[in-house]
């Protein structure tokens, strides 16, 4: 079983997430394919991930040891509109994906998000990331849309599935 702990802005827990974000299959999954330098990631991570509170980021906690990172940013959709809508991006420590770590992580974090009044949870996930597809499946998202978008820094279009889960 999973927890969800809140992560500080400290380069402690910074370098755990950071630790994460360069592994070759989570580079080729980002939705910016590249790989990240410490400190453009702590950057992001202490100026960006904690502007939206209560939205802060948390770890994925397994036996009082962290296995996962989530970060989040408030989001709209036309379809709903003035309804809270938060997107969910995850990364699960590489020595433990394939265990269905991030399908309980995801659920888990329905029921957080839930009591902070988020009408719904939602993720642009790249087409051939098939592993994190079937994770959201299963933590009960549905496809809602995709598209074709250009991504200046890789010079690719790359086609982005959005997924919505609807607390």
């Amino acid at each position: 079983m999973v927890t969800l702990k809140p992560c500080r802005n400290n380069k402690e827990d910074a370098r755990i997430a950071f630790s994460w974000r360069n592994d070759a299959k989570t580079i080729a999954s980002s939705y910016i394919a590249l790989p990240k330098s410490w400190d453009s990631f702590w950057l992001e991570y202490n100026a960006g991930y904690f502007e939206h509170p209560p939205f802060d980021p948390v770890f994925v906690i397994e036996g009082n040891e962290p296995v996962g990172f989530i970060h989040f940013e408030p989001a709209s959709l036309q379809e709903y509109p003035n309804q809270t809508i938060v997107e969910v991006m995850i990364n699960i420590d590489p020595d433990r994906r394939g265990e269905g770590i991030g399908t309980e992580a995801l659920i888990a974090l329905q029921n957080d998000m839930k009591s902070k009044n988020v009408f719904a949870l939602t993720a642009d996930i790249r087409k051939n990331n098939r592993a994190s597809l079937n994770a959201f499946e299963k933590a009960g998202f549905s496809f809602f849309n995709e598209r074709t978008e250009y991504i200046a820094k890789t010079k690719e279009n790359c086609c982005i599935l959005c997924y919505l889960c609807k607390l």
